[in-house]
């Protein structure tokens, strides 16, 4: 504050007691002096204005200084003594009041003409004068958006600062960083956004701390650092962006003008990191903040427009993630608010154009709407146009066109869509520089708008020049993980047409590896499922690629295990035990075990949005998991170093894979439109037996329509003709069982096959054994890795004191809130029978109140958990899937919350789900994640779990309880009885009748109507899956 407390001429006594009042003293010392009589009281008040403002960032006051200065500066004339001085005031002030004011303000403030350009570089009070020509020529780039008025504004306040030399002043530096980061958006210059950054530190640095724009340098820094982080790819300056403009807000209070902007600028922030790291958290927070700056800035306030903006951005970006309409339609509403805001002419009118037009699109997806979608493409067209032909995001918005027309082209067939697409695909990309991030991700899209256009136009002209394109983006490291794994999954699909089967198995191989290296990042297991669902079709491409190459059977196999279930490997990595590791290595075991510990804590990266710690404290939280991950990859790295520790946490090798068939063969398939597999693994050797007349075309038409409904005849004589016959004959596994010796086998379908029920196959005619289910008990695995890990914890001894072994029972013979069709009579019937049962299996039971909560408490406890009522699949998330307690409205029971229940130091034995579609996965592209009820019990620790894979009889349900559980009476609590129990279950209801059947309808949309349709296949559903 030191040159204008100099051009004020205020006895030094009375300016010290002004600085040590408070607001409330000054403001009424103001007061009085709103008529003065003289200058000197002119003077004062004009002085005591500013103060406030400096004191208060009270916007209003500022306005009363700077129109009483304008006034005596006017009526000072040119011969007075006092004329350049007063001058400087007046012009000091209006530079202050261009960060506060509104476009018609500014107009308004332009009634004072500047005289700048008549001055010559002596002229006394030349830098002052120049900065009122700074402000003129920055607002008229503002509403005009030209170039030439910025470039010029920074030439003067380049000379403004030399000519002040010592006398610089920090509001001089920061208008210039300001120009300098405005000129870095138009040009991309990349001088221009480290001169600015310096100058923001160096000011934060130079201003003590308690200073009213300490705050306001930081959040000007954050912004700056934030921007060099999208023009060169760098997490790290996007990270310290975060952090600092997190500090700035804790300290803002919320009462500061500042706090608006910094709100918004963490906001922009966090929707870039989102759209790097598609971290939820990321995202809701950006939704926090930036509705938080929308709600408290007022209507008239000048930059409103971009808080909107921003806020229907990050609702618009959440939405594309989770599917939320609501949301959707929200940021479509304030996007059109913004844009109707925005004066013409503005420099950001076509960002936040286009953005609306993303958005439009998205709605028209959901809906079906073509004029949406017509908006949308309109709106796009203008925003392009209304922009220079070098304006950074002009490529941006490029890709944006070409994106709404190939949506376009897909609903209409329209040919001129797709070629117009392509065209703006392709001047994306020539327009963006090589080293930008964002050029192999054009590129990635140009090669798939171009892949599309041979197949809409029945030709392969352009397949050789797609080649080289996708090649480059999956060999671009500054490209998003997913997308550079859609890169090789359209790089693999065209060589393997090539039949370059080696490329294809190289490049699978890496990108497998890739996903592995990206999943530890993640802090949210759903952020790990959104980058899964954009990798679907990775593991499947990888086994015909792998033996078509020549590799042998275990090496695809390996291959194949690697690249599924992926969260669930970690999970099990995370959960392993270090027995061998700690006799060794006991200072390893003893680090690996507090970085697992901390990283797999329940509902691990959930940050809550109600949480009263500061924007850094959860920040910090974040940037910690960060580099517990980091840590944790290399201490697993160092013991991958160690003698004998080669293979540890990596998938089972060919002995391992052989070793887990010891107590029966295990049958892997795999579905791919190349070619189709089963792995046979039995003890001593794994084959490949192909499937020549498994089509997935037919298997996805197949399982898109399956439910407890449908006529299942045709299905399972398909299944067995098709899969399972060939492999049984191929295990020598070739007659039907007489006695009670029955073979045990295991399947691990991949890919849509993991919904069909392959226990079930068979020719069910009269008098016909041509069926699975007499030839073998059936159990099934998520992977090989998942079998071996079950068994290997099963074995371990408990830690905990022993106590009374005890079963779990939960009956939900009425759910709340689905009326109806949420009553299940038989419920209480099933639990009456086990709590009958329990005394001679020598359990306890147990049934605690039916909430969430108590479930959660007792479980850890328990031998045997069972759950009588209705399970619920989500059909976007299935960590989502739930068991319907009391409440599940408000607070469900998910597989979330099961998976994380982590009970593998003491397991439990059995998860007995009598419930729907516990088994079920809807969503197809995470089909290999294996996400659903029954995985989640056995990932929380339980050795077995019984679930289905549909819809149940309620009436059936006590039948098939009742059988396992008197099996388990018989011949004790023991892995065969279990697999044993539900075999005989089932054969019995196949063998007997179904009356009176009653629907547990999983997905919760219509009532069971009276008529059943055909009943003869509802034992169909009832799966096992166990050691």
């Amino acid at each position: 504050m030191s040159f204008i407390i100099e051009e004020f001429h205020i006895d030094a006594e009375l300016l010290s007691s002004l600085h040590e009042a408070s607001e409330e003293d000054l403001q009424a010392l103001a007061e009085l002096h709103e008529d003065p009589a003289n200058d000197d009281q002119i003077e004062l008040y004009i002085y005591l204005c500013y103060l406030i403002f400096r004191k208060c960032s009270n916007k209003q006051s500022l306005e009363q200084a700077i129109q009483r200065a304008e006034g005596w500066a006017a009526a000072t004339a040119a011969s007075h003594p006092d004329h350049d001085r007063r001058h400087s005031i007046m012009d000091t002030l209006n530079a202050w009041g261009h960060q506060y004011r509104t476009y018609e303000e500014y107009v308004r403030a332009e009634s004072v003409p500047s005289e700048s350009r008549e001055l010559g570089i002596d002229t006394p009070g030349l830098p002052i004068r120049l900065l009122k020509e700074v402000v003129r020529l920055k607002q008229s780039f503002q509403q005009t958006g030209r170039l030439e008025c910025l470039n010029e504004a920074i030439e003067k306040m380049k000379l403004t600062i030399s000519t002040a030399g010592e006398y610089t002043t920090p509001i001089m530096l920061c208008e210039f960083g300001y120009l300098l980061e405005k000129r870095f958006e138009q040009t991309g210059s990349t001088d221009d956004i480290n001169k600015t950054i310096s100058i923001f530190s160096n000011l934060y640095d130079a201003t003590p701390h308690n200073d009213p724009f300490s705050v306001g340098y930081l959040n000007n820094l954050g912004t700056s650092l934030s921007n060099r982080a999208e023009q060169k790819g760098s997490i790290e300056d996007l990270n310290q962006s975060i952090s600092i403009l997190g500090e700035a807000l804790d300290d803002i209070p919320h009462d500061h003008p500042f706090r608006l902007k910094c709100l918004n600028n963490i906001g922009v922030s966090l929707l870039k990191r989102f759209d790097w790291m598609e971290s939820m958290d990321d995202i809701d927070r950006a939704v926090e903040v930036a509705r938080e700056a929308v709600n408290i800035s007022p209507h008239d306030h000048p930059c409103r427009v971009i808080y909107l903006t921003t806020f229907g951005t990050v609702l618009g970006k959440r939405s594309k993630r989770t599917g939320s309409i609501d949301d959707l339609n929200q940021a479509i509403s304030l996007c059109s608010e913004a844009v109707d805001a925005m004066p013409h002419g503005h420099p950001d009118h076509p960002i936040i154009l286009g953005n609306l037009g993303v958005f439009l699109a998205m709605r028209s997806k959901q809906t079906g709407s073509i004029d949406d979608l017509d908006q949308a493409i309109s709106n796009s067209r203008k925003a392009i146009d209304a922009m220079p032909y070098n304006h950074p995001r002009r490529a941006a918005k490029l890709f944006n066109l070409a994106t709404l027309l190939m949506q376009r082209f897909e609903q209409t067939g329209s040919t001129d869509d797709c070629n117009q697409a392509i065209t703006a695909s392709s001047e994306a990309v020539d327009i963006t520089p090589l080293e930008d991030p964002e050029h192999a991700r054009y590129l990635l899209q140009l090669a798939y708008y171009l892949m599309k256009h041979n197949v809409h136009m029945g030709s392969i002209d352009s397949l050789d020049r797609v080649i080289p394109m996708l090649s480059t983006s999956w060999q671009s490291e500054i490209m998003l993980p997913r997308q550079r794994i859609q890169a090789v999954l359209g790089l693999a699909t065209l060589l393997m047409g090539k039949e370059d089967w080696e490329q294809s198995y190289q490049l699978l191989r890496e990108a497998i590896s890739l996903l592995h290296t990206v999943s530890l990042r993640f802090s949210n297991r759903a952020d790990a499922q959104a980058l899964l669902t954009d990798s679907f079709g990775i593991a499947s491409a990888a086994v015909p690629a792998a033996l078509n190459a020549g590799k042998a059977p275990e090496d695809a196999l390996r291959l194949l295990e690697h690249s599924r279930g992926v969260i669930a490997s970690l999970l099990m990595d995370m959960r392993g035990d270090v027995i061998d590791l700690q006799r060794q290595h006991p200072d390893l075991a003893e680090k690996f075990s507090l970085l697992r510990d901390e990283l797999d804590l329940p509902g691990r990266g959930a940050i809550s949005l109600n949480s009263t710690d500061s924007f850094v404290s959860r920040e910090l939280q974040i940037s910690r998991y960060r580099e517990a991950n980091r840590e944790f990859k290399e201490v697993i790295d160092t013991i991958r170093v160690q003698p004998g520790f080669f293979n540890f946490l990596q998938p089972p090798d060919g002995k391992e894979l052989m070793g887990a068939a010891k107590q029966g063969p295990i049958v892997v398939l795999n579905i791919h439109l190349t070619r189709c597999d089963a792995f046979l693994i039995q003890p001593n050797s794994i084959q490949v037996l192909e499937l020549p007349s498994l089509n997935p075309n037919w298997v996805e038409h197949t399982v898109t329509g399956l439910s407890g409904n449908s006529d299942l005849s045709p299905l399972l004589e398909w299944l067995w003709h098709t899969i399972c016959h060939p492999c049984l004959n191929a295990l020598g596994i070739k007659d039907a069982v007489t006695d009670d010796n029955w073979p045990h086998i295991w399947w691990i379908p991949t890919g849509i096959l993991s919904q069909l029920p392959l226990h079930a196959a068979g020719v069910y005619k009269q008098g016909s054994k041509e069926t699975v289910l007499d030839r073998a008990i059936s159990s099934y695995a998520s992977s090989i890795k998942a079998l071996l890990h079950g068994r290997k914890h099963g074995i371990q001894k408990s830690k905990q004191p022993p106590s009374e072994d005890s079963a779990l029972i939960v009956s939900m013979q009425e759910t709340p809130g689905l009326g109806e069709r949420g009553r299940l009579p038989f419920a209480a019937d099933e639990v009456h029978m086990l709590k009958d049962l329990c005394p001679q299996l020598q359990l306890a039971s147990v049934t605690p109140s039916q909430n969430k909560e108590n479930v959660l408490i007792h479980m850890p406890k328990c031998k045997i958990f069972h759950f009588a009522g209705h399970g619920q699949s989500d059909p976007r998330d299935p960590s989502r899937s739930c068991l319907l307690l009391e409440d599940w409205e408000t607070n469900p029971f998910t597989v979330g919350d099961i998976r994380d229940s982590r009970l593998q130091d003491d397991p439990p034995f059995l998860a007995y789900l009598s419930a729907c579609s516990t088994g079920a996965n809807k969503v197809k592209k995470l089909a290999d994640e294996g996400i659903h009820l029954i995985s989640a019990f056995q990932l929380a620790g339980f050795r077995h779990a019984i679930g289905t894979l549909w819809e149940v009889s309620d009436k059936h349900c006590v039948d098939v309880a009742r059988i396992l559980y008197k099996t388990l009476q018989e011949e004790g609590m023991t892995d065969l009885a279990v697999s044993r129990g539900l075999h005989r279950a089932v054969r019995a209801l196949r063998d007997g009748n179904a009356d009176d059947m009653l629907t547990r309808d999983a997905k919760l949309v219509r009532p069971r109507p009276a008529s059943q349709g055909v009943t003869d296949f509802f034992w169909v559903p009832y799966v096992h899956f166990g050691v």
